[in-house]
């Protein structure tokens, strides 16, 4: 008698469970019925976010890596135009799609944020606060709203994304990753100097593409595009992994590894971009430990090998490229011209990407030396002084502050991890320093701030940077006898 009571209480378990799920289906039908195409497409939306939500959860190195590579090799033109939102660009398709879901892991499974970052957090803040302060006085302007949303506000959240994702997975398999995605986009770049075209770029109808027929009719050299927007942006990139490449190189010793940094180093060489390869330099010079007696005997065999290069290869559109001082001439006159807007707004500047629209009153006379196009001058050419003119004194100091406190942040951890013995950790974290220099430097020679890859690329390496330290504070609260995950490997914790 117990057994048929149990069996009919079961069964009339599954009828309610059955009955709860129809009246589900039903009320879906009826609320996709009354809303039509856009009902379709909200709850495809919902349904793709709960997928990838619980792909994130238990898979946060991969997704993150997927993300990253999504942004590097996705082309920047590639979009959806829904017609409500704004334009979905493919490269942050991942990327977004993990924010919208991040919430949802802390709230409804076992992570953690990362404690002891609440400095770094009000930082970021602040930066974000002061140069939005620019479009108080600015005219109303989509695109450079736009631009600020996708530079300073998302890289921001990635940079807080990665630094709990990763501190919560494996930072080693990102950092591998990176190495690979640099690899792929310096191969990218060799193949399209030597065809000398990029069939992607060369359809889009929304901005300049400078193809090969253009570059020979203003004698100039053909410089890669691959996925970006700039050439420019292309070197950065690259510029930017290639610490991690380094690493992987010293760690390894290998043939392999030899060959993926001769490959970066390639694309970086025939990218032709002066601020990448001051910003490449400047990695590998400081990657080593005894860097000013490095940098002595890099100054002298840099200077032997360009005076052999320039006898060489002197006739060359490269080489009269790179020595053509009109170039340098022309970007002092803008470089002028923005001071002087600064001086005429102090404090907040003419307005996000308003340079362009102003600096004509502030160009004077020029010198016959200065060959120009006064129409085709949109940007300062320099982070620094974009900064000043377009976000005042208060958007400069800023940003001075956010590179500053990141580099002395990432110091201060890789110095707790070296002390723990961790060194793979610390040179982890050293790459990302090696990044953020790179990125202050090639900012000296272009409006890195105003590139939406890689300034998103470099609040992603700062906070997988910052990931990896977190450890060593991990380390050093553990105390005696604990143990404490470094890498996906519990250690003991010696007292």
């Amino acid at each position: 008698m117990a057994k048929i009571i149990v069996h009919e209480y079961r069964l009339s378990q599954s009828i309610a469970s059955v009955a709860v799920w129809i009246a589900i289906a039903l009320l879906v039908g009826c609320v996709l019925t009354l809303t039509g195409l856009p009902g379709v497409h909200a709850a495809l939306a919902l349904a793709l976010l709960v997928v990838f939500g619980v792909v994130a959860a238990h898979y946060p190195a991969p997704v993150l890596a997927a993300g990253i590579w999504c942004l590097g090799l996705c082309p920047f033109v590639w979009g959806l135009q829904t017609g409500v939102l704004p334009k979905l660009f493919g490269d942050e398709s991942l990327l977004l799609l993990y924010l919208a879901v991040s919430p949802f892991l802390y709230l409804f499974t076992a992570r953690l944020p990362w404690p002891g970052f609440n400095g770094l957090y009000v930082v970021l803040a602040l930066y974000v606060c002061t140069q939005a302060l620019s479009f108080a006085i600015a005219p109303l302007d989509l695109i450079a709203f736009r631009n600020f949303l996708e530079t300073a506000i998302l890289g921001a959240m990635l940079l807080v994304l990665v630094l709990n994702e990763a501190a919560n997975s494996e930072p080693e398999k990102i950092g591998t990753t990176i190495v690979w995605l640099t690899t792929a986009i310096a191969a990218l770049s060799i193949v399209e100097r030597i065809v000398q075209r990029n069939p992607i770029m060369e359809h889009a109808t929304d901005f300049t593409y400078m193809s090969s027929r253009v570059v020979q009719l203003t004698e100039g050299v053909y410089r890669p595009y691959v996925s970006f927007f700039h050439p420019s942006e292309a070197g950065t990139f690259m510029a930017l992994g290639l610490p991690f490449a380094l690493r992987n190189w010293v760690r390894r010793r290998s043939a392999a590894s030899a060959m993926v940094l001769a490959v970066i180093a390639a694309g970086v060489l025939v990218n032709d971009t002066r601020g990448a390869w001051a910003g490449a330099a400047v990695a590998v010079l400081f990657s080593g430990r005894n860097a000013w007696k490095v940098l002595s005997k890099v100054v002298l065999t840099g200077a032997v090998g360009t005076g052999i290069t320039y006898f060489f290869l002197g006739n060359t559109a490269f080489m009269q490229r790179l020595t053509d001082p009109a170039n340098l001439y022309g970007r002092f006159e803008y470089w002028k011209a923005a001071l002087r807007a600064f001086a005429d707004h102090f404090w907040l500047g003419v307005g996000h990407m308003q340079f362009q629209q102003v600096y004509l009153s502030y160009i004077q006379d020029l010198g016959n030396n200065v060959r120009m196009d006064l129409a085709t001058v949109n940007v300062v050419d320099n982070m620094y002084l974009t900064t000043l003119v377009e976000n005042g004194l208060l958007g400069f100091i800023a940003l001075i502050g956010l590179l500053l406190y990141l580099a002395v942040l990432l110091r201060q951890y890789r110095k707790e991890l070296e002390i723990c013995g961790l060194s793979a950790e610390a040179s982890l974290v050293r790459c990302s320093e090696l990044a953020l220099a790179a990125y202050a430097v090639s900012g000296v020679f272009a409006d890195l701030n105003l590139f939406t890859k890689v300034t998103k690329y470099f609040f992603i390496l700062v906070g997988l940077g910052l990931a990896a330290g977190a450890r060593a504070r991990k380390l050093r609260q553990g105390g005696n006898g604990s143990d404490v995950a470094v890498s996906g490997v519990r250690m003991p914790v010696a007292g």
